[in-house]
């Protein structure tokens, strides 16, 4: 029989995946992430148009991300430096315009497998890759990240993943990149399913000849945040 773990029934992974990078670039403890995590749900509950399709899962949830980043991460004490290698839609400031004007499905300018030519898919993961590659470096960690258990860089992105032969992805799913290891995206990730996905390999997203990756990264959804004074 199955037991349910707490994330196995909601659709909150924007919002775990903020609340995940916060802790570990600033160390947030439990009391301030629950505090973040309640005051975002109150914020949607005044929202019938948008509390609906986030307890629905009727969105692909990148304004709520855009809102959590203005919201939370915009001043003192959990401030972020934010940059998009390939998009602008995470880069908002006034939480309160990221409510007034979200959309509910935002900016994916490919279906979830990606462009349709394995030449291009390729192109696009190598890009992906290069870019994340560039911002955490050949591991990620310096000494004094090691020593002290925090990260001054993260990234946020949204994945989807495949089974062989589908089109549809079978989880599409935001998570935080804590660090790279060579040829390893190390997740500090919210879910609690053991087939989850805590780490992504180069070879998971590079497709090879005419066979599709089995993860793609979308490229619109990578925001990298570094903590700043």
């Amino acid at each position: 029989m199955r037991r349910y773990l707490q994330g196995t029934l909601d659709y909150a992974c924007g919002l775990y995946a903020v609340v995940n990078a916060l802790a570990c670039t600033h160390g947030l403890d439990l009391a301030r992430g629950r505090y973040i995590f309640q005051e975002t749900l109150l914020a949607l509950s005044g929202r019938p148009g948008l509390w609906m399709p986030f307890a629905r899962n009727d969105t692909d949830h990148y304004w709520l991300v855009n809102y959590l980043l203005a919201a939370w991460c915009g001043s003192a004490p959990w401030r972020y430096r934010r940059e998009q290698p390939f998009s602008s839609c995470l880069l908002g400031r006034d939480p309160e315009a990221a409510l007034e004007n979200a959309g509910l499905y935002l900016p994916e300018k490919e279906p979830p497998r990606g462009p349709a030519s394995a030449k291009a898919a390729a192109k696009e993961a190598a890009a992906v890759w290069e870019s994340l590659g560039l911002w955490f470096g050949d591991s990620g960690e310096s000494t004094a990240e090691l020593l002290s258990g925090r990260k001054k860089r993260v990234a946020l992105l949204r994945f989807h993943r495949f089974l062989p032969g589908l089109e549809a992805p079978i989880v599409s799913h935001w998570t935080t990149v804590s660090h790279r290891m060579h040829e390893t995206l190390v997740l500090h990730d919210s879910s609690s399913e053991k087939q989850a996905l805590f780490s992504l390999e180069r070879t998971q997203l590079m497709p090879v000849e005419q066979e599709r990756a089995m993860v793609r990264i979308v490229p619109e959804s990578i925001v990298l945040l570094e903590a700043w004074p």
